[in-house]
């Protein structure tokens, strides 16, 4: 038993031993995978006619950031400001927010602007009106707040647009910033949308029915796939259960299957505002699940309790997958939140498809090196780091 017990000792100092080669490179990468909260702006548009009454959302941590005038509480910015700002709001909207009917560009007028939140998110809010002097076949809206400034060129606008009776939804980027809606009565009340290339030259609109939830689809699969591939914290968590399951496909599917059920679950809640966790528990949380399997795999104590922890684990991490949902939804709920979590899964899948056969070809290797555990130690380190760090920076 003594013998054992030193083994291990001896195998986890080994494995942590060789990680300290890897410290530099871990804590270089470990910045890009911080909080999964992110700069985001919400617009619901609802086209007329010969109007468009334009609702825009923006954190109101982003907000200060173009904010004509220093807030006056510090990072925060007062009713009153916010009210006696109007006039020069309207300089940042016709900058940031550029909307034309049939090429005639429209003049945004602010009707409003206060204080709001979003699914828990303290958000400033804008109420603006387009007129156009007579009913409009074709508009065209450009959104360029944040990185077209260079502010933040990772800034998303979560669009939800209300045209003939019918809802579209698009999500702006720095790549995909231009919208071209078909008027409600320019083709008989067949009304249609279509993000178009980053260009003024947009392509024609097409036929919205095939488009909406054919983009949508698109749209939010996409979407989730880039959040767990660009998140290197999830992306370590999924690489520490395959470690855990050694290459074994039984125990490969019930953890993968744990895991997914458990941040499906906490998705869904949280994305419909259900349930709640805050950044500042999750993300530590998800830092500690990385060092947990990782502290596991080296230690190899008894799998029962394994899948358990696993769904545990899982349910924090959907915290962190909902995130970039929260608020995004607006009441049409359904496609888009299938479409992410099919996106998360496929991204998911993807990963353990390209591991799976890069360790069983590593286990093949004539050099007698124990890869699970060292690779298990890499793991370590940096769910140590980021637990460290995200609990520092709360």
């Amino acid at each position: 038993m003594k013998h054992m017990r030193n083994r291990t000792v001896t195998n986890i100092y080994k494995s942590f031993l060789a990680c300290a080669l890897a410290v530099i490179v871990c804590m270089t990468l470990a910045g890009s995978a911080g909080a999964h909260a992110s700069s985001a702006g919400y617009s619901d548009i609802k086209v007329g006619a010969d109007t468009i009454q334009y609702h825009l959302s923006i954190l109101e941590s982003d907000f200060v950031h173009i904010f004509p005038d220093k807030p006056d509480g510090g990072d925060k910015i007062s009713d009153k400001q916010l009210s006696s700002s109007i006039e020069a709001l309207t300089k940042v909207v016709d900058d940031g927010l550029i909307v034309t009917g049939d090429g005639k560009i429209g003049a945004g007028v602010i009707t409003a602007v206060k204080h709001e939140k979003r699914a828990t998110m303290e958000m400033i809010g804008m109420d603006i009106r387009y007129k156009f002097a007579a009913p409009v076949k074709q508009y065209l809206m450009q959104y360029n707040f944040f990185w077209y400034s260079g502010i933040d060129v990772n800034h998303s606008n979560y669009a939800t647009i209300q045209v003939g009776g019918q809802t579209i939804q698009q999500v702006l980027g720095s790549q995909n910033y231009i919208v071209q809606i078909q008027g409600p009565g320019a083709a008989a009340g067949n009304p249609s949308a279509v993000a178009a290339p980053a260009a003024l030259d947009a392509k024609p609109a097409v036929n919205m029915v095939a488009t909406s939830w054919v983009s949508t689809l698109k749209t939010y699969v996409l979407m989730g796939m880039e959040h767990i591939w660009s998140g290197l914290d999830h992306m370590l968590f999924v690489l520490g259960l395959l470690l855990a399951a050694e290459q074994r496909v039984w125990k490969i599917v019930r953890l993968i299957t744990a895991f997914t059920i458990g941040h499906c679950i906490t998705l869904v809640l949280s994305s419909l505002e259900v349930a709640y966790l805050s950044p500042k528990i999750v993300e530590p949380l998800i830092a500690l699940s990385i060092l947990y399997i990782a502290v596991e795999n080296i230690w190899k104590r008894k799998e029962s309790a394994r899948v358990i922890v696993t769904l545990l684990f899982g349910l924090v991490h959907g915290f962190g997958f909902a995130e970039v949902l929260r608020g995004t939804l607006s009441g049409h709920m359904a496609l888009p939140l299938f479409s992410f979590n099919l996106g998360v899964e496929i991204g998911q899948l993807v990963v353990v498809a390209i591991v799976i056969p890069l360790l069983l070809w590593m286990k093949r290797l004539p050099v007698q090196i124990k890869w699970n555990q060292y690779a298990s130690g890499i793991i370590g380190v940096f769910g140590l780091y980021w637990l460290i760090e995200r609990i520092i920076s709360q």
